[in-house]
């Protein structure tokens, strides 16, 4: 588990005030984006509450910046800047429904196919930031290794060091990380290894612990109603 020297407080957000000005102003109202407004979108009401997706350190080696607080509904402003950056991600990653797309336009596979999760392609163009941008996901997700496997998800990788970024407004995205990951030829083999473990494979150790990841689900993929958009696993990849 990640160590933090820091008290155990959720980091300030830091949306531009302008952003949130702009959003206002164009919003019919305000309150139609709180608690039972019509204008709220299920992603702002999260029902999986538990602290760090309720998943502990992950199944897949992940370990989660140490939060204390448990998920819950956004305030009204939240949800609308929320709402408005996922919606201006999904764009980008909708251009490329296949991981065959994907790959003909320079999305590499950094990490094959694994239950709960799928793949993860990296636009080798763009890299992995230093900063968090909304609009611009580092990594998308398919269901199978195949070229045919189906577009499920947007992950942002941000290299912010001990700290994960602030991230999308409000405390329910939880950002984690991986201490060591085992790369061959470009690709992630293993996630935890020893460096023996890794050699033996072919591979190499990398340190990723600052290098923090966020899963950000399709607002539908296979007839699912997420419990929390910002869950780490998802359970129809299976």
């Amino acid at each position: 588990m990640l160590e933090s020297t820091t008290p155990n407080r959720r980091h300030f957000r830091l949306v531009p005030v302008v952003l949130v000005l702009a959003l206002l102003s164009t919003a019919c109202n305000y309150l139609d984006w709180g608690p039972g407004g019509p204008e709220r979108p299920w992603w702002c009401d999260p029902t999986d509450t538990e602290v760090n997706d309720g998943h502990g350190g992950g199944a897949h080696g992940g370990h989660h910046f140490p939060y204390t607080e448990p998920k819950g509904p956004l305030t009204a402003g939240n949800c609308l800047v929320t709402d408005y950056m996922i919606e201006q991600a999904l764009p980008l990653a909708e251009q490329f429904p296949t991981a065959g797309d994907a790959e003909d336009n320079g999305w590499f596979q950094l990490a094959p196919w694994i239950p709960g999760q799928g793949t993860h392609h990296l636009d080798l163009s763009y890299g992995i930031p230093s900063q968090f941008d909304w609009t611009r996901p580092t990594m998308l997700m398919y269901d199978s290794n195949s070229r045919s496997g189906q577009l499920t998800g947007m992950v942002w990788a941000v290299a912010s060091g001990m700290h994960p970024p602030a991230g999308f407004p409000g405390d329910n995205d939880h950002w984690h990380a991986h201490q060591a990951l085992c790369f061959r030829n470009g690709t992630i083999i293993g996630d935890g290894l020893t460096d023996a473990e890794c050699a033996a494979l072919g591979g190499n150790n990398v340190d990723s612990s600052g290098i923090w990841l966020l899963h950000v689900w399709l607002p539908v993929y296979d007839g699912w109603l997420a419990t929390d958009i910002f869950n780490k696993e998802h359970p129809s990849i299976n």
